[in-house]
């Protein structure tokens, strides 16, 4: 949601953290708790997005079902028009309405004399927009708490929601918010509706929420958006059916640039010789891989900047499948070959690549039809940038803190009983790991505050390899699950394990040895 400010979603706490293992889970899987009852079955996926061009042809072609889409004061060129809106239905696209307002941002600042008032004005706004919009009168409209709001503005936070409820009417009245905002706003009856967002949650849903946000910075043809979870038949939606959805998370495009190195350089220079460019594919951004870039960007009016992104990408990219030969094959084998493929790159779509293009969607939870379409290419290229300006930079460590949960969490627990712990490793942090990691860092000299940062990350790690066994191997066992390598987290560190290590160790541009040592552990843990 960057309705506002584009850099906003970068400080929400623990994105990293909460979106490890994300580009090849699906929405599902990625490890956060439930705070009751499971949560009724999903129907479907959508998307969040503030970019109004966009299409809704674009949205359907990518699989989701719905979109979710903002009202705010105008002018405001980001919002929804009757014109999108009508688009929309047509593609049968389930629309569900949010008031987003930069006053209630500034909440952060100073909390207003009096909220009842600021959210009638924000409901009469809001109501009249998304009827001009063609909202049915009986649908709800959410309004976004789009900030970690803390305790001490839950009074407020209740009176600005009442004066929403005296304009839409309490049945019509939802919100958008963290755990903890959703939680009090359901508990004290002041919303019917809830679109909680995994962000200042600490892996904690609430059940009650009809729609969850479970992933920001996907990429939908070529536009950033963040992913939706319904978590049932009706989440609110109007327009067309809002069924369906894929429910892939897609890793976003990145950024390749001059003086880089590496086989998505090298895919990409193949993708630009089938365009018709005559350059080398060796792997190297030098100039003319930046000469043929900049001459595809001018040539498909893409911004000219020499840098191969999302939407270059996204314009370079082509379908191959059995029987396609050429250059695009070429890279599309390149690609395959980062997760362990060990194709022969000679442009040949046969029975080998398709092979290996239906294992990588099944281990990536695509659509399995050994075709390299738009999402397998995205999440091919996206899934580890597989280029680097000459060395690998591992991401930071995670803080992983009392009440989150997840992969990080279990396999830090593993790591903990690997140095004497007497814990259960079932992948919730509580007072047991808590005491537990306390009693770890004072025997380690660490600063004793109870939370596995980079300190604590860097001594619990051990190298583990071929023949290791134990708890520090079903750690890294458990870290490779996150990436969709299905192992069994038995503690022995077998072909299997090693297979895997080396497949994610060349889908991360590390050096491949098989083994998981300091640098394989930091990229595994802070992905």
């Amino acid at each position: 949601m960057n309705l506002f400010d584009p850099d906003r979603r970068l400080s929400r706490r623990k994105l990293l953290t909460l979106a490890a293992g994300a580009t090849v889970a699906t929405a599902t899987g990625i490890g956060f708790a439930q705070s009751a009852s499971a949560a009724t079955a999903t129907t479907g996926y959508g998307i969040d997005y503030s970019d109004a061009s966009l299409t809704a042809a674009s949205v359907a072609a990518a699989g989701y079902g719905f979109v979710c889409r903002y009202l705010s004061w105008l002018p405001n060129s980001k919002v929804l028009t009757l014109s999108e809106a009508q688009a929309l239905t047509a593609a049968d696209l389930g629309i569900v309405s949010n008031w987003e307002s930069d006053g209630l941002q500034s909440w952060q600042s100073s909390v207003p004399s009096d909220p009842y008032s600021q959210g009638v004005g924000h409901a009469t706004e809001a109501q009249r927009q998304a009827l001009a919009n063609g909202m049915p009168s009986s649908r709800p409209i959410y309004f976004s708490v789009d900030f970690d709001l803390q305790s001490s503005m839950y009074s407020a936070l209740n009176s600005y929601f009442d004066g929403i409820a005296s304009v839409i009417g309490r049945s019509r009245t939802g919100a958008y918010g963290g755990y903890h905002v959703i939680k009090e706003l359901f508990d004290n009856g002041k919303i019917a509706w809830g679109w909680q967002t995994y962000a200042w949650s600490s892996g904690n849903w609430d059940s009650r929420a009809q729609l969850r946000q479970v992933q920001n910075d996907i990429t939908v043809a070529g536009h950033d958006a963040d992913l939706d979870q319904a978590m049932a038949s009706d989440y609110g939606q109007w327009g067309g059916s809002g069924t369906g959805g894929t429910g892939v998370i897609l890793p976003s495009w990145p950024n390749i640039t001059d003086g880089m190195s590496g086989p998505s350089v090298q895919a990409a220079q193949y993708l630009l010789r089938y365009h018709g460019a005559s350059i080398t594919a060796d792997g190297q951004f030098g100039a003319g891989t930046l000469a043929a870039t900049k001459s595809f960007q001018s040539a498909n009016n893409l911004s000219v900047d020499g840098q191969i992104g999302p939407q270059t990408w996204s314009a370079l990219i082509v379908q191959v499948q059995n029987g396609s030969t050429g250059d695009a094959v070429r890279a599309a084998q390149v690609e395959l070959n980062r997760f362990g493929y060990n194709l022969t790159v000679d442009g040949s779509f046969g029975s080998g690549t398709e092979t290996a293009a239906r294992a990588f969607q099944s281990a990536h939870s695509l659509g399995v039809d050994g075709q390299v379409g738009p999402q397998t290419w995205q999440m091919l290229v996206g899934t580890g940038s597989g280029a680097s300006g000459g060395s690998t930079v591992a991401p930071p460590w995670p803080n992983v803190i009392d009440g989150d949960s997840g992969n990080n969490v279990l396999a830090a627990q593993y790591l903990l009983r690997y140095h004497g712990a007497s814990i259960t490793a079932d992948g919730q942090f509580g007072p047991a790991t808590l005491a537990a990691t306390k009693s770890f860092q004072s025997a380690n000299g660490l600063s004793v505050d109870g939370e596995i940062g980079p300190q604590t990350w860097s001594a619990l790690i051990v190298q583990v390899q071929n023949g290791s066994t134990g708890d520090a191997v079903r750690a890294a066992q458990v870290e490779l699950n996150k990436f969709g390598y299905g192992l069994t987290v038995d503690g022995s560190f077998g072909s299997g394990t090693e297979s895997a290590a080396r497949a994610f160790q060349s889908a991360h541009s590390l050096g491949v040895d098989g083994q998981v040592g300091p640098q394989t552990w930091q990229m595994l843990v802070g992905s």
